[in-house]
C-alpha cells in the first residue's frame, strides 16, 4: 500500500487564492481515479481523468478548508469554482487537476463528512469558459481596423496584416470572394448591364455600365483567421496551447472564420461625426412669395427655442403650433461619392427621411400634429441628421425651419419663419468590430468543432500547458510497457469493440443553395461520410461538426465557356434568399486570376434595386479565395488537407483523385476507426496490482504488452493507496 496525499487549494467567495493545504483522508477508504483520453464507445468525446466520489472526513483541518458551506447563510467556500488540488502517491507526483464539493453529510446539525469528486487539469478549461460566447473574447478587439474602401480592396486584393504589441499577425483579415447576397457571373464579351458580372474588360468603352457592375464593397465581408481566435482564447483565460502542435499545423494555418453574424450586409456603423457648432439665425423677408414679417422671428427664439446642441437641432416652439416644416440640405466636398442622409426624431427613434446618391441632396419633412390637437407650448423636436459615407469627405448641411401656421395677436396667418443653421461635418471611417460581427457560437463550442473536424485529444503537461494532437499523433509518442508480471492472469474478459456498427461523420444540415441542392440530388450531406461495417445492421453514432459547409464555384466565362480563375461562395438559400446558418469556416487562398481574367472591382454602393451609382473601377488579378482545401492543388495532386470528411470532387479542379483527397476521415479518423473494427480487434479486460514505479509514469499514450500481445489503452481504473487497476485495452490485429 502507498501513502495517497491530497492537497487542495481552498476556493474562498471574494478572497485571494490561498495556499495548499494537506487535507486529512478517510483511513479506510481507497481513492479509485479512471483514466481515459478517447473511448471507442464514444469516439467524438474528449475525456479527462476523473474519479469516483471519495469522502473526506469533517476534520478540523478539512472543516476550515470548506468551512460553513453547509449553510447557506455565512459566506465561506465556493464551490461553484472548481478548487485547484494535487495528489501524490509516497511524497512523489502523480496528478494534478480540480475538486468539486459534491455534498456534505451533516449529523446533529454539524457536518459529519464531505463528498467530492477529482477532476484531471484538462476540465479545467471547460471549467473557466462555461457558456462565453466568441464574442466575450476581448483580445478580438485588437484586430479591430478601419473598414474603408481602401482597407476593403487592400483585403480583397492581398489580406490585412494586424500589429498587436509589436506582433505582426499576417493576414489576419481577408475579404473573401464570398458574398452575401449578389449572385455573379463572368463574361468578357456581353453581359455588360448585369450588375453581377465580374468581368474586367480592359479598354471596353462601354461608358454606361463599365463603372457600375461586378465586385462591390458591401458584397463582401471579412473573415478572421481562425488561429486568432485560439490566441484569443488564451488571452482571456490565461492558458497557453502548447506550441509546435496542432494548434501551430499548417492544417489550420490559413483557415478561417467568415464575419457573418446576420444576414446581409456587414454590421458596421459609419456615422461618426465631427460637428462644428453653429447658432440658428432667423431670415426676414420674402420667400417664395410668402412674407416673412419681422414679428414671426419670435416664433422660435434664437438662443433658447431654436438652438444646436450636442450634435443636434433643438426645436421648441414659444406658441402654439399646428405643425411646422425643415428642409436638410447637405453639400458633400465630391460631387461623385455616394452617400446617404437619415434624418432622425432623437426623442422616439422614428426615422424621418432618408435618402441615397451623389452630390447636393436634400430632405423635405413635414412635422404634423394630430388631427383636432395642436402642439403645446414647450413641445421638442431633437433631431438628428445621420451621414453614411464610405470615403472621408467633408459635408456642408444646412436646415431651414418652415413655420406653417401660428398664432399671432389672437389672428391665424400662413406666414412663414425660417431659420437656418449651417455646419461642417467630415465623416470618420469607423473601425469595423470584430466581436460584434463575429457569429453566434459559444467558445467551447468552437473549440470542439476543431475537435471532431479532425479527431483532436488534449491533455495538461508538467509546464500547464495543454497540448492538443491529433489521436494517431498523440498514440505514437507513448512508450512501451510491459506488465505482464503484475496483471491477474487466471481471469479476463475479451468483448466486442463497439456498439454500433456505422458511424457518420458529417457538418448541420446546410443553408446555402448549392449544398442545398446537392442534399436534394444525393440523399447525403456535402462533405459528409458513413463509415458502414460488414457486420449485421446496428444503431448508428454520429459525429456532428458545428459549423456550416458550403460548396463553392468556379466560374466560367460565359463568352466561350472556358474556366476563368474565380471562385466565389453564395450565402444565399434555394429561394434565393439571403440565408443564415452555422458559423463558416473555410480555407482563404491568395489565388492569382489568370492572364485576361481580371475581376471588375468598382467602388460604389449596391442598391436594393436599380442601377448603382457609378464609381471608381479597378481590374484586379489576385484575390482571395475561399475554399474546402488549403491550396489549389493540380488535377493530378491533391491537396495537403481539405474540409470534407467524405471524398468530394474539388470544386476548382473538378476531381476527386480516385478518393484519396486526403479528407478528414482518411486523415484523422481512418486508422481508428478501421481499427476499432477490424474483425480482428477485441476489447480485453484485465485486473492488474500495479506498483508505484508503474503508476507514477505510465500515460494512456504507452502501449502495453501482456504476454505477447500489445495494446493501446482505451480506459483504465486505478484504486491509487492499492495500486489495483481495471485495464480496458485494445489489442494492435495482425
Amino acid at each position: 500500500m502507498q501513502e495517497l496525499i491530497l492537497y487542495i487549494q481552498p476556493q474562498l467567495v471574494n478572497e485571494a487564492a490561498q495556499d495548499f493545504v494537506r487535507v486529512d483522508l478517510m483511513e479506510a477508504e481507497l481513492i479509485t481515479l479512471t483514466q481515459v483520453i478517447q473511448d471507442v464507445k464514444e469516439i467524438d468525446k474528449l475525456f479527462t481523468d476523473y474519479s469516483r466520489t471519495f469522502n473526506l472526513p469533517a476534520s478540523k483541518t478539512n472543516n476550515k478548508i470548506f468551512k460553513y458551506w453547509y449553510n447557506p447563510d455565512v459566506i465561506g467556500f465556493d464551490n461553484q469554482v472548481m478548487a485547484s488540488a494535487i495528489i501524490e502517491l509516497n511524497h512523489l507526483p502523480f496528478k494534478e487537476g480540480k475538486i468539486k464539493l459534491e455534498e456534505v453529510v451533516m449529523k446533529d446539525n454539524k457536518p459529519s463528512m464531505y463528498k467530492l469528486t477529482f477532476f484531471g487539469n484538462t476540465v479545467s478549461l471547460s471549467n473557466l469558459i462555461g457558456e462565453d460566447q466568441l464574442e466575450n473574447l476581448n483580445w478580438l478587439s485588437n484586430i479591430n481596423y478601419l473598414s474603408s474602401f481602401a482597407n476593403i480592396k487592400d483585403g480583397f486584393e492581398n489580406g490585412i496584416d494586424i500589429t498587436v504589441n509589436s506582433v505582426t499577425y499576417t493576414d489576419a483579415i481577408i475579404y473573401p470572394l464570398l458574398t452575401h447576397t449578389q449572385q455573379y457571373i463572368f463574361n468578357t464579351v456581353s453581359d455588360y448591364n448585369n450588375f453581377g458580372n465580374i468581368a474586367y474588360v480592359s479598354g471596353y468603352t462601354d461608358t454606361e455600365y463599365y463603372n457600375k457592375r461586378g465586385v462591390f464593397p458591401e458584397d463582401l465581408k471579412p473573415a478572421i483567421k481562425a488561429t486568432l481566435i485560439i490566441k484569443a482564447i488564451e488571452e482571456q483565460y490565461n492558458v497557453k496551447f502548447k506550441t509546435g502542435e496542432f494548434f501551430d499545423s499548417a492544417a489550420i494555418s490559413n483557415m478561417y472564420m467568415w464575419l457573418h453574424r446576420e444576414k446581409g450586409s456587414v454590421n458596421q456603423d459609419l456615422n461618426s461625426q465631427v460637428i462644428v457648432d453653429t447658432t440658428f439665425s432667423c431670415a426676414v423677408g420674402t420667400i417664395s412669395g410668402a412674407v416673412v414679417e419681422s414679428d414671426s422671428c419670435n416664433f422660435f427664439a434664437t438662443t433658447t427655442q431654436a438652438k444646436f446642441d450636442n450634435g443636434k437641432w433643438e426645436i421648441e416652439k414659444t406658441s402654439d403650433l399646428d405643425n411646422f416644416q425643415t428642409t436638410h440640405t447637405v453639400t458633400p466636398s465630391s460631387s461623385t461619392q455616394q452617400y446617404t442622409i437619415k434624418i432622425i426624431d432623437e426623442l422616439n427613434g422614428q426615422v424621418l427621411g432618408e435618402t441615397t446618391g451623389v452630390g447636393v441632396q436634400s430632405i423635405f419633412i413635414k412635422h404634423d400634429v394630430p388631427v383636432g390637437s395642436q402642439m403645446s407650448i414647450g413641445d421638442k423636436k431633437n433631431i438628428v441628421a445621420q451621414i453614411v459615407s464610405d470615403y472621408q469627405l467633408t459635408f456642408t448641411t444646412e436646415i431651414k425651419i418652415f413655420a406653417a401656421e401660428f398664432a399671432l395677436t389672437s389672428i391665424r396667418k400662413n406666414y412663414f419663419s425660417i431659420y437656418t443653421h449651417t455646419t461642417q461635418i467630415t465623416t470618420i471611417n469607423d473601425t469595423l468590430s470584430i466581436i460584434s460581427n463575429i457569429p453566434k457560437m459559444s467558445v467551447l463550442n468552437f473549440l470542439k468543432g476543431l475537435f471532431k473536424m479532425h479527431n483532436l485529444t488534449a491533455f495538461v503537461n508538467d509546464n500547464n500547458e495543454i497540448v492538443v494532437k491529433t489521436l494517431d499523433s498523440f498514440y505514437s509518442g507513448g512508450d512501451t510497457i510491459d506488465i505482464t508480471k503484475y496483471v491477474v492472469t487466471d481471469k479476463n474478459t475479451i468483448g466486442a469493440t463497439l456498439p454500433f456498427t456505422e458511424i457518420d461523420l458529417q457538418y448541420p444540415e446546410p443553408k446555402t443553395i448549392l449544398a442545398q441542392q446537392f442534399l436534394q440530388q444525393n440523399n447525403q450531406r456535402f462533405g459528409e461520410l458513413e463509415f458502414i461495417s460488414n457486420a449485421s445492421k446496428g444503431s448508428k453514432y454520429i459525429v456532428e461538426a458545428p459549423f456550416e459547409k458550403m460548396m463553392f464555384e468556379r466560374l466560367n466565362d460565359l463568352s466561350d465557356g472556358s474556366q476563368t480563375g474565380a471562385q466565389y461562395g453564395l450565402f444565399i438559400d434555394d429561394d434565393l434568399n439571403p440565408a443564415i446558418g452555422a458559423p463558416l469556416l473555410f480555407y482563404g487562398i491568395s489565388k492569382y486570376t489568370g492572364s485576361g481574367q481580371f475581376i471588375n472591382y468598382v467602388e460604389t454602393t449596391r442598391p436594393a434595386s436599380g442601377t448603382p451609382a457609378a464609381g471608381t473601377r479597378y481590374g484586379i488579378s489576385n484575390y482571395w479565395m475561399p475554399s474546402n482545401y488549403n491550396e489549389v492543388g493540380t488535377t493530378s495532386t491533391a491537396t495537403t488537407y481539405n474540409t470534407n470528411f467524405g471524398s468530394e470532387i474539388n470544386e476548382y479542379n473538378l476531381t476527386d483523385y480516385g478518393g484519396a483527397n486526403n479528407s478528414l476521415f482518411q486523415l484523422y479518423y481512418q486508422n481508428y476507426i478501421t481499427r476499432v473494427f477490424n474483425k480482428k480487434t477485441r476489447l480485453f479486460k484485465y485486473k492488474a496490482i500495479l506498483p508505484l514505479s508503474i503508476l507514477i509514469k505510465l500515460s494512456l499514450d504507452d502501449k502495453i504488452v501482456v504476454g505477447t500481445r500489445e495494446f493501446t489503452i482505451n480506459k483504465m481504473t486505478t484504486k491509487l493507496q492499492s495500486g489495483e487497476t481495471e485495464l480496458e485495452l485494445l489489442n494492435e490485429p495482425t
